[in-house]
């Protein structure tokens, strides 16, 4: 009994992997996002991020699945294909569609919605999960750094 009590304590701790230890970083668990189940692999805060931000394209699934930023925030993706088909970064609101070859990798340039989330899917494989989003969260900065604001 104190080994099945320890083993579950130390699964407990291996979940996260993005440290932030909140239950939406948790990898292997699901989601919903634009009403469809998408396996999780974890949320990433980019509100703060000056660089590229880079997003693995798995088979089925993006890592991280989630990225969190600030109303209208531009950010450059680094996309890499770590699968062995081929797949799709496809934001249809933003005319934005990438294909990426297994091993390949290209860069997009997306903006966060104003507010809520904006969904990406890989059009190959969207009925399979391979769903994300782009999500506006509740930061505690309220200053904007764009330039071509919708208002």
């Amino acid at each position: 009994m104190v080994i099945a009590t320890a083993l579950s304590l130390f699964a407990a701790a291996g979940c996260g992997g993005y440290g932030g230890g909140s239950k939406d970083s948790e990898e292997g668990t699901t989601t919903t996002i634009a009403g469809q189940s998408a396996e999780s692999h974890g949320t990433k805060d980019v509100s703060g991020e000056s660089g590229k931000v880079e997003i693995e394209l798995y088979d089925n699934y993006f890592e991280p699945t989630v990225l969190k930023g600030k109303p209208g925030q531009k950010v450059e993706l680094e996309l890499k294909n770590e699968g062995k088909a081929a797949h799709t970064f496809t934001i249809s609101d933003q005319m934005v569609d990438k294909e990426v070859q297994p091993g390949d990798e290209t860069e997009t340039e997306v903006t966060f919605p104003q507010s809520g989330q904006l969904e990406f899917v890989c059009k190959f494989h969207q009925s399979g999960g391979m769903i994300g989003a782009l999500q506006v969260g509740s930061s505690s900065g309220a200053s904007t750094s764009t330039s071509d604001s919708k208002y």
